[in-house]
This record gives structure tokens, sequence and C-alpha cells, in this order.
């Protein structure tokens, strides 16, 4: 709501204003107006005519002890009151009745015009002015800093946690000054009932104000609001339909929503299951097919012919998955016939690491490029037995290890050193369990160590794909900067490793709701704050947080993110080089990456909304997303130049991404 202050001197200049607020009405039509009684000369009886003679509903503000006047503009019908929180408190209980007649609402104020107060001083005011009965408290300090109005503005992420008091009222809370222009913004942004302005510059009665001409430029039209619901885990589908794959009988999955990495992992199973396919009802049926049953014309030869002539006998396609590429390697290996592993785009760019090495140490052959990288012809069964590998490159081939190995004559023991993307290696011994295999694993200091007995068995199962964290990043990220979106078909409980979104969202100062009944979590901005980021866990949560670090105070500092070079296409050089493109300070040492951001409040006062331009996604579905995004707080139009890619993992983004943002 719009406040417009006015503070001319006499009846007649009052009135004036008045009438130049009405035009105001059509733009803004709850407008209200503050009338300065501290400033404007007024006896009693003029208040009186002031008041009762407005068509605009007023608020009658003094800086000063005089209940006289508060009295007389009660009584003429003034909608608001705007009292110090301590002179009211030493009010006589009869004047307090009196104000608080006739249905006019009482603001209770502190205004300090040196400095800022601590935190805890101004949580003391609140509470203070909640106990005296407000029904609006105000809190206005002076900012000397952007610091000092980043602290008024962290009382909107107290009050919505609880931690202001058991009742809640509404709050306006902003500094004045020049370093504390933009937390009148972000204050109206955050619920504030009033954002205050002048009609003119020269109206202007407090340092930093606007002027109404200056709100209306400001009107928000980045926000984005509405309800998403999240596709399938494709995390969680490609792993399972491997499985079932494997499993003797028939699997059958629910919400198998598709997009091209999922597309690639059924192929995978139809050429090495007994039937794979989708049914009219949608759902996913898929009759495993291992052991594979031999043929009667099968050579013990016939393997070792074909390795010489570096060509498989059947093709496991993964498209450009790098999770399909690696887990395959070790899995279709336990066939006992040579397989060429092959794919597409980026992909047959990117470095196999380590999988030849631990694959001859299991007994099975691997034949990659002279660069180690696709196509691989393999060739088993793995034998099992101990081995210790790195997953300082990532958790990819481990997945495949621990799912091919169940199937070895041996039982095994995987060490893992230096591991990475834990919780999709936890994942993947998740989905494994839901068929019936098992594997025990603890940690031995630095190590991750996997027991797997030898010989199980797969078990055909029915399961329902949960939604997916890693799709829903983007949407959390647009809704913790630029308003408030319900995202639905997410699993709360799930061991995804791009919940953490949440962890983070929370942290940098964005309210998450969890929605009662698997509802859902709200999403809703807030006033941001710079961040520390480690990626070894979460590396694909990095494109996305990078934009959310523009937008965040201060510099956020990302660490673990040299793996991310070898995606589908170099991640953090990609970002750094965007966000630079855009006018964001981004630089890239090493494994580490720093992003200098400024609230989007302080974009819009200060006009450092981000650049718009031509920009490059080199063909990666998640550097793609994370500049879509990035474009709703740019000052021009943002032209990519390919979409396409985002279809390997969301073809639904584009068209859910358009609904939020209108």
């Amino acid at each position: 709501m719009i406040c417009i202050s006015i503070g001319d001197y006499g009846l007649d200049a009052c009135r004036k204003a008045l009438k130049r607020c009405e035009k105001y009405r059509r733009q803004f039509p709850d407008l209200v107006a503050e009338i300065r009684l501290d400033l404007c000369g007024l006896g009693e009886d003029e208040v009186h005519e002031l008041f009762s003679g407005s068509r605009i509903p007023l608020i009658a503000t003094c800086m000063k002890r005089s209940s006289h006047l508060y009295e007389a503009a009660v009584l003429a019908g003034a909608a608001y009151v705007d009292v110090n929180v301590f002179s009211f408190i030493n009010l006589k209980k009869e004047n307090q009745a009196l104000l608080r007649s006739r249905r006019t609402k009482i603001i209770l104020s502190f205004h300090d015009y040196q400095m800022t107060p601590g935190t805890d001083a101004l949580v003391k005011v609140y509470r203070e002015a909640v106990a005296a009965g407000a029904d609006i408290v105000k809190i206005v300090t002076t900012a000397e800093t952007t610091a000092d109005a980043l602290r008024v503005l962290d009382l909107y992420k107290l009050l919505k946690d609880g931690r202001m008091g058991r009742k809640k009222v509404p709050l306006i809370a902003f500094a004045m000054g020049d370093a504390g222009r933009f937390s009148r913004l972000e204050a109206h942004r955050q619920g504030a009932p009033f954002t205050y302005c002048a009609l003119k510059q020269k109206y202007i009665v407090a340092p930093g104000m606007f002027t109404v001409e200056e709100v209306g430029s400001f009107q928000d039209r980045t926000a984005v609001s509405g309800t998403v619901d999240m596709p399938a885990s494709k995390s969680v589908a490609q792993r399972a339909i491997i499985a079932a794959m494997l499993a003797k009988g028939e699997s059958e999955f629910h919400n198998c929503t598709r997009c091209r990495d999922i597309d690639s992992a059924i192929g995978v199973a139809k050429q090495f299951a007994q039937e794979a396919y989708v049914d009219k009802g949608g759902d996913l049926i898929i009759r495993g097919g291992f052991p594979p049953e031999k043929k009667k014309n099968d050579s013990p030869f016939s393997s070792l012919i074909s390795m010489s002539m570096q060509s498989g006998g059947r093709t496991a396609f993964v498209g450009e998955s790098g999770l399909l590429s690696r887990l395959c390697i070790p899995v279709v290996a336990q066939f006992g016939e040579s397989v060429t592993v092959t794919g597409e785009g980026s992909l047959m760019d990117r470095h196999m690491y380590g999988c030849k090495e631990a694959m001859e140490e299991l007994g099975a052959s691997c034949i990659l490029t002279a660069e180690e990288t696709l196509p691989a012809v393999v060739c088993g069964p793995i034998k099992g037995g101990e081995i210790t590998i790195s997953g300082k490159k990532g958790s990819q081939f481990i997945t495949g290890l621990l799912m091919a190995l169940p199937l070895s004559k041996k039982d095994s023991v995987l060490r893992v050193q230096n591991a990475t993307s834990v919780p999709y290696i936890l994942l993947t011994v998740d989905v494994m369990q839901k068929f019936g295999v098992t594997v025990e694993w603890h940690r031995e200091g630095d190590e991750l160590v996997f027991n797997i007995p030898g010989k199980q068995k797969y078990s055909p199962t029915e399961m329902t794909f949960e939604g997916d964290w890693s799709a829903a990043v983007n949407f959390i990220v647009a809704a913790a900067i630029f308003g408030s979106l319900t995202i639905k078909g997410l699993n709360l409980g799930t061991i995804q490793a791009d919940k953490k979104i949440l962890d983070v969202v929370r942290g940098c100062g964005a309210s998450v709701e969890e929605l009662p009944d698997g509802g859902g979590i709200r999403v809703s901005r807030g006033s941001l704050r710079a961040f520390d980021f480690d990626a070894t866990d979460s590396p694909d949560l990095v494109p996305a947080l990078s934009v959310l670090a523009a937008f965040s105070e201060g510099t956020s500092h990302f660490t673990g993110v040299a793996r991310l070079r070898n995606k589908e296409s170099n991640r953090p050089v990609v970002m750094e080089e965007g966000l630079n493109a855009m006018g964001v300070p981004a630089r890239v040492d090493g494994d580490t990456m720093d992003i200098t951001g400024i609230s989007l409040a302080r974009r819009i006062v200060e006009g450092k909304m981000l650049k718009g331009g031509n920009f490059h996604t080199f063909s990666d579905h998640r550097v793609a997303m994370a500049l879509k995004v990035a474009s709703l707080g740019c000052s021009s139009k943002v032209t990519l130049d390919s979409t396409d890619c985002i279809d390997k993992s969301f073809p639904g983004f584009l068209k859910l991404f358009e609904s939020i943002h209108q």
C-alpha cells in the first residue's frame, strides 16, 4: 500500500496536497496519506476539518507529544494514528482508549535519527509495542551502511520464524538515509503495510524517501507466483530402470514422466531386458532379463573374438547421460558378452575416469579411446573381490559398481576414498534395496566401505517415482529472489542430494514453508544475504545457486567446483562468463568461485538490474535453466543460443517457467 506523506504548512496547503493525491488513486487504488501533524501547524479545529473532509484514508502522525491533535483526528475519522511507542505507553488509559475508538488503528512507532541499534534492541521495541496493543509496529532507524539497513530488514525474517514473540503484528521496518533507501522497497516486498513517499522531491520529509513517481517506476515486473508440479526424479528413475532390467520378472513404475535421460535408460533396458514399454495408462513396464539365457551356438571364444574387433554384439546407447554411461560400463559387463557403451553430444568428450583400471582389476575388460572417452567396449563378467577406488571425480561409476557387484560370484568389498556426491551413492543403495539387494556400508576414517554379498538376485518391484529435486532447484531459486511459489510432487523425506537447496535458501534469508497433507512446499522471497556453499555432494546446484548469489547482498563463496568442469560444459567457467556479462562480479579460481551480489530491491532502487543480451548455454541443460531464472532480473531481453538442451532433464521447464511469470 502506498502512503503519501504530507508535511505542508497550513490547512489550505494540506487540502491542495490531498487533492493532488487523489489523481494517483487510479494507479494505487488502496492509497493512503499521512498527515504530519508535527509539521503542518494545524489547530484542533483545522485537524477535524481536514480529516473529516478527506476522500482518502488518512494517518495522523506526530513526532511530538500532541495527544489533543490525535484525539481531534480520531474523532474526525482518521483511519490510523501513528504514535511513538513510549509516548503511548505513558498516556493515561482514558487517552489510550480514546485513540482506539471509532475503529482507528494504532501504529506504534520507534525512530532513531542517529544510528541503527542492535538486533536485540530492535526486537525489544517490537515486543513492547505489541504488548502495548499496537495494530501495526513501525521501526525506523538511520543507516550509515548497507549492513545497517540489512540489520533492520532482519526483523522480517525473525518475525516469519516466530522469534519476535508469540503474537505476530504487521511490521513496517526500514532505514532512513541513502544507504538505507533500498530497505524501504524491500520492506514493502517483505509485507510492510505501507511504503512511504512524497508527492515531489521538494516535499520529502525524511532522508531517503521516494517520490510517488519513483514508487510507480518500482512496480515489480520481476514477480513470480503460482504452483508448479515437479516431474519424476531422473536420478531415481535411471537407477530403478537399470535395476528392473537386472530383475527376473515384471517391474511396474508409476509417475514416469519423460525426459531424454530417462528415455535413454528405457532404451538400454529394451536392449538387455526381455521387454520394456509404457502402457496405455502411462506406467512403465520392464520385464528383466538377467541372467541371460545362453544360446546353443555360444562359443567360449566368441567374447574374445568380439573384443579383438573392438565392437560388441549389443550396444548400450546412453544418449548424453553421464550417469547412465558410467553406470552401464560395469553393469552390462555382467551379461558376459562384448557390449559397446556409447552415446552422443558432449558426453563423447567426457573423461571416463578410472573405469578401465577398475574393470580390469575386477577381472573384466574395458577398452576406451586413447583419450579415455566413449565409446567403451566392455566384456565380463566382473568376478568381485576387494577394490579401492577414488571418488574424487564423482559418484557415477561407483553407482555402476554398486549395482553390478551383487551379481558377481564372489563377495565384494568396495572402498571409496575421497568420496564426493555421497547422497547420490546412498540413493543408489536405497534403490537397490527396493529390489531386494543387500549392501552394507560404513565409514572407516575418510573412506566409505561397502560390503556387497555376491550371487544376489534383483527382485521385480512396483514403485512410484518421486519428484525431482534437481528440477525444482531453479523454481526454488526463482521464488527466493522474485516472489512466491508452491512446489508440489517432492518427497520431503528424500535422500536426493539436491534437497540441500532448502538449507541454502533458508540460510540466506528466504522463507520455506512445508505445507500440510503433502501439499508440497511454499518458497517466498526474502532479504537475501551472501552464503558459503560446498559443492562436493551437490554439484548440480551450482548453476542455480550462482544466480541466487547474484541477488544476495555480499560475496558468496563456493568450494568444490573443479569437478564440474567435466559436466555437459565447463560449468564454473560458463557461469562465471555469463554472470560477468550480466554485470555480476564472478571469479573462478581452481576449486573455488566467488560471486558478489546485490539484493533485488537495491538493484531496482539503484538502477543496477542485470544486463540482458545474447548468451551461450554450451548445450548444458542446467546452465540454460539457470540463465532463464537470471533473465527475470535483467533490464533487457535475454536470448539464449540453445534451449533444446533442457529436454535432457526437464522437457516441460520452459512452459512451466512462462506460467509463473506473467
